[in-house]
């Protein structure tokens, strides 16, 4: 699975606040595209916006602690990185959506103060950045080095976007949150920093935003762009939540338990009795090596889930698993199962990550496997997985296999969000040059006409 938290899926390069952000110290560690190239600012608009920033530290100051307050659901080693990557988005928050004592934010107070003095195209620039405000879209449509189709999840409507670089960053299902505003030559493009999350995080999104609207017009009256700029720091919590903890919140059992390595030892008081009994359950499939895998129960020729692995030695039986409660599980089967021929000793466990840093160094160099054959090996291995999981029973779907939740309207919709987000893994997968599984003929085995 593509790591979720790679650096190109936090920060979609797009369009740059040009001369006047510069100035006003709303981007950092990026090239500015200039409405002039190779004319220097003058010198009152810098000044002007250098008396404006300093002016504001006691509630940039503020705003900034509850901007981050999110920081504290991400562990301690990780937060310099979090913090690094974040600046981008509250600078572009602090300056275009705060109202500060006045009522004004930063680009309104600027405008006002300095509008004088800016040349005809950074002013109009301007005026439009300062009512954009971020929304959520579901990315429908790639066009390489042209653009992007986008679904407005909040109206329902299809916009067309101008970008290039994005457009080699992003793949079909993606959910952006960024600001719409029409550029130069008249065509919406994306202005500031977006968010980019998983596609399995939309309806999540969607779902929550919907609520504070609710609770929001309750107590204010007014339009929606009001709402939006209001709200504009809880895309960051999402972003932390979605995001930044996706991949430790990723690594779950099918039945929804944190996944940690576990190791259930036993003694082997008589292994001839052993042995017979795990030879004769049906669940129980010997391997090669002499082990024996557990299946759930299931049907002859149904995929069946492996639940873990219980490996002989001369005096030991260890039942591995990757959760606390299969390993709980595991226990009561074996004890049930071989009765005295077994003894409980200990149960064990190691956190993913933790497994992930102790991972000897490779001593020998890998074996290169050319790329037609992995593309080959990695499409017969998904295949047979996938063609007994439209048949397999899921926790997301309530229990349902997703060909029965497909055939009702509750369960169709959430089918479709488990393949949009199989299928963005997939692309995001193949857009790095690694082989990928091709999703399409699900959506006509499942009865389903795929969006887009």
């Amino acid at each position: 699975m593509t790591d979720e938290r790679s650096r190109p899926e936090r920060a979609v390069p797009v369009r740059q606040r040009k001369e006047v952000q510069e100035v006003l110290s709303v981007r950092s560690g990026r090239a500015e595209r200039r409405l002039h190239p190779g004319r220097a600012p003058e010198r009152p608009d810098r000044a002007g916006a250098v008396r404006l920033r300093h002016e504001f530290d006691g509630e940039r100051a503020a705003a900034r602690a509850r901007f981050w307050a999110p920081l504290e659901l991400v562990p301690e080693r990780e937060q310099p990185q979090v913090l690094e990557q974040g600046e981008a988005f509250f600078h572009d928050w602090f300056t275009t959506d705060v109202r500060l004592a006045g009522g004004h934010t930063l680009i309104e107070l600027f405008l006002q103060r300095e509008g004088s003095r800016l040349r005809s195209g950074e002013l109009r620039y301007l005026e439009r950045a300062r009512t954009t405000h971020l929304r959520p879209y579901e990315i429908v449509g790639v066009k390489l080095d042209e653009g992007l189709t986008l679904l407005d999840l909040w109206t329902g409507k299809r916009v067309q976007v101008q970008e290039r670089l994005a457009t080699r960053q992003v793949v079909q299902w993606d959910v952006l949150a960024g600001r719409m505003m029409l550029g130069a030559a008249g065509v919406p493009v994306l202005d500031g920093a977006p968010y980019l999350y998983p596609a399995r995080a939309k309806d999540a999104i969607v779902k929550d935003l919907r609520s504070l609207h609710r609770r929001f017009r309750r107590q204010v009256p007014g339009d929606d762009v009001d709402f939006f700029k209001r709200f504009g720091r809880v895309f960051f919590t999402w972003w932390i939540q979605y995001v930044i903890l996706a991949s430790r919140l990723a690594f779950r059992t099918a039945e929804g338990d944190e996944m940690v390595f576990a190791n259930a030892v036993f003694d082997v008081r008589d292994r001839a009795a052993l042995e017979h009994a795990l030879a004769g359950h049906p669940d129980l499939d010997r391997q090669d090596d002499g082990s024996y895998a557990w299946h759930e129960p299931g049907a002859d020729g149904e995929f069946r889930r492996c639940l873990g692995t219980f490996v002989l030695d001369e005096h030991r039986v260890v039942f591995e698993t990757t959760s606390k409660a299969r390993a709980e599980r595991g226990r009561e089967f074996l004890e049930a199962l071989a009765g005295d021929a077994v003894h409980h000793r200990a149960t064990s466990f190691e956190s993913v990550e933790r497994a992930m840093e102790h991972q000897p160094a490779k001593t020998a160099p890998e074996v290169e496997i050319p790329p037609a054959v992995q593309a080959e090996l990695v499409g017969a291995y998904y295949d047979k997985h996938y063609r007994g999981w439209v048949d397999t029973p899921l926790p997301a779907l309530g229990g349902q296999t997703p060909r029965q939740a497909a055939g009702s309207k509750t369960g169709r919709s959430r089918v479709v969000a488990l393949l949009k987000d199989m299928e963005s893994l997939s692309a995001r997968q193949r857009l790095a040059g690694e082989p990928a599984y091709d999703f399409g003929w699900m959506w006509g085995d499942l009865g389903l006409d795929r969006p887009g």
